[in-house]
């Protein structure tokens, strides 16, 4: 586990230690004016000490505390709700556990998810409900994502299911980020009272209040596939367009010699927008950019973009620092960085006859470097890439300002309860014209690829290639071309080595909450059967298992319905015939009637208990006598704990699922 890696306080220590030593060796060192300059570089030694001391205090302070499970499970408890995620079945609570009196709040944290809603809690509300939690695992799927580190990092170490009549709301605590999230959700309220088309509010409602579960999957999807999914998730772009449009909209406090209230004001404005927002971590990085740059005009003080971008990730990760380990964190920051470093290189002098293919080149230039800093880390996270994003930001991206500036005082009229049709026009034309253009771009040849499956050392390894072509670039050493060959040779043969090592044709039957899912691979496609649940969402299902997918080279699958038949796979629920695998779900419908129809010399190779049969297990075993057993993930505990005692009694080999993880045939 990740917390087991974490540096403890010696580390802490013995870093802070060396850092002061190695500032002080270095003012020794720089007595005099031409030791002082001389000594400058060797002050990032003390610098990068100093942080690394920082960050491993940040971590140690929040690491999550332990709960001793023997005393709180069976016992009701309290908690604070941090944040809260509605769902169509369900609804997902992180909590904060309280103390006896339910206002005494400790640190650790705990993830509770529901089947049912209860539209009537919020943020800020203390709720009680008897306590049964688990500590939060994986479920051992292959690729599978890592929820055990996600949530660690949010400070987790323990999760809950239970129906939501079994929370109660006992009181409210109203934090500042409660309030925040209140007036978020009464100003989504007012935005969707509007007369807007409800994709268009959806829109604004991501843009201007960061709120982007509300926007259809087709959108989503299509935004994605032409590149431009970034500007439906508030950014560093839609900060800065905020902060542009304060700005403006206080330029008659210059008149009266007022700047530096006028960039207070601005910077007031931005703090504001980024708690209504949530504070998620690429607001907070364009806000503290942003901010030390207004600071420094107020100050008189001279800033650059490089410095404070490397303050803002300094001080985020102080606050928060698992943060880096988050993607938006790394593509956010690879991006900026990327662009500061490599942008004025590429960009010649303006020129007062040709400012309009100066700023064609300007927005040309940062789609590409923003394309190819983040390509692999963008094909590691998402399994996907977009080369046509260049085309589909340069036409989508010049009108951005113009639908934030309307946005805004879209959301300013909504918040006061009036609808203006003739700005709801201008807004829906704009949608029209970035959906149009979307779907263009995805429809063209080659604008997206998907089931691409990378490692982290091929991430690594390109990153290092990287690195050792712009040092050539800017030495002309040969030295560190043939470094880059080299590079490139190891990423070839590490991608080699991937596909002789990826399985083919191979039957997996994975662990979920919810489902049994069975996946096979049948030429050259992925099939997909959910015998136990057909009303499961499928989009959520490719997106959770799209490693595994880009595993097997595609980025989709084939589902399979009761009926199907295929060169090599046969599906007649419950019997499925796939691998040369014969098949048996025990599901809803099997009867012991059905069970003396059964051909006692029929063989069957794997018997899948689900959550749907409530039957006796020892009768089927007997009557099919199956090579192997399987378990479901989501049988209940007390049908999971009877039916693996049967199969300890009878001898019968058995895979159980919840604590072996996934099966996956030899």
């Amino acid at each position: 586990m990740l917390s087991t890696s974490l540096p403890g306080m010696t580390f802490v220590l013995a870093t802070g230690v060396a850092a002061v030593v190695a500032m002080i060796v270095t003012a020794i060192y720089s007595r005099g004016p031409l030791r002082l300059h001389a000594s400058r570089p060797w002050w990032i030694i003390s610098v990068t000490l100093a942080s690394i001391a920082a960050g491993a205090l940040a971590l140690e302070l929040y690491r999550p505390g332990t709960i001793d499970l023997r005393q709180v499970n069976g016992k009701p408890v309290c908690g604070l709700i941090e944040e809260l995620e509605t769902y169509d079945y369900g609804m997902r609570i992180k909590a904060r556990l309280a103390g006896q009196d339910a206002h005494q709040v400790t640190p650790q944290r705990v993830l509770l998810s529901t089947s049912g809603c209860n539209y009537l809690l919020h943020e800020g509300d203390l709720i009680s409900f008897e306590c049964k939690l688990l500590p939060v695992t994986n479920l051992g799927n292959p690729d599978e994502f890592d929820r055990e580190s996600h949530l660690w990092q949010q400070g987790i170490l323990y999760s809950q299911h239970l129906p939501v009549a079994q929370i109660a709301c006992i009181g409210h605590r109203p934090t500042l980020l409660a309030q925040a999230a209140s007036l978020r959700r009464q100003l989504v309220q007012k935005v969707l009272a509007t007369s807007l088309s409800p994709d268009a509010q959806d829109l604004m409602i991501a843009l201007l209040l960061g709120h982007s579960r509300q926007i259809d999957s087709s959108v989503r999807n299509r935004f994605s596939q032409a590149g431009i999914a970034h500007i439906l998730a508030l950014s560093g772009l839609h900060v800065g367009l905020i902060t542009g449009l304060i700005w403006f909209l206080l330029f008659p406090l210059d008149y009266f010699r007022l700047k530096k209230l006028r960039l207070l004001l601005t910077l007031l404005s931005l703090l504001g927008f980024a708690l209504l927002t949530g504070m998620s971590p690429s607001v907070v990085r364009a806000t503290i950019m942003i901010g030390f740059t207004l600071l420094g005009i107020v100050l008189y003080r001279r800033s650059t973009a490089l410095n404070a971008m490397c303050v803002s990730a300094l001080l985020t990760l102080c606050v928060w620092p698992t943060a880096i380990y988050q993607a938006g964190f790394q593509l956010s920051y690879i991006t900026v960085g990327a662009i500061v470093g490599f942008q004025g290189r590429l960009l010649p002098d303006a020129n007062r006859k040709r400012r309009f293919w100066h700023w064609l080149w300007s927005l040309l230039s940062t789609s590409l470097i923003a394309m190819l800093a983040t390509i692999m880390l963008t094909a590691y996270y998402f399994c996907s890439i977009s080369p046509l994003s260049i085309l589909s930001n340069v036409l989508i991206l010049p009108v951005m300002p113009i639908l934030m500036v309307l946005g805004a005082i879209f959301l300013l009229l909504a918040a006061i309860g009036l609808d203006w049709s003739m700005l709801n026009g201008c807004i829906e034309l704009i949608y029209g014209y970035m959906n149009r253009v979307s779907a263009m771009v995805s429809s063209l040849p080659g604008a997206h690829y998907g089931g691409l499956y990378v490692t982290e050392l091929l991430v690594v390894l390109f990153y290092l290639g990287m690195a050792c072509l712009i040092i050539w670039l800017m030495s002309r050493n040969i030295r560190w071309l043939l470094a880059a060959l080299a590079v490139a040779v190891m990423s070839i043969a590490h991608l080699a080595w991937v596909g002789w090592r990826t399985p083919v044709n191979n039957l997996l039957v994975l662990n979920d909450y919810s489902s049994t899912p069975i996946l096979w691979q049948d030429d050259g496609m992925t099939f997909a059967w959910l015998p136990d649940n057909r009303t499961a969402d499928r989009g959520l299902f490719e997106q959770t298992h799209r490693r595994l997918l880009a595993h097997w080279g595609n980025d989709s699958v084939q589902w399979v319905d009761a009926k199907a038949s295929g060169t090599s796979t046969f599906v007649r629920s419950p019997w499925a015939f796939v691998n040369h695998q014969h098949i048996l779900v025990l599901g809803k419908g099997i009867s012991r009637a059905w069970l003396e129809q059964i051909n006692k010399t029929t063989s069957v190779d794997l018997l899948i208990v689900t959550k749907r049969y409530h039957g006796s297990l020892p009768d089927v075993v007997r009557a099919c006598h199956p090579r192997l057993v399987l378990l479901s993930g989501d049988l209940p505990d007390d049908r999971h704990a009877a039916h693996l005692d049967s199969c300890r009694q009878l001898g019968q080999p058995v895979h159980d699922i919840r604590s072996a993880g996934a099966y996956v045939t030899p």
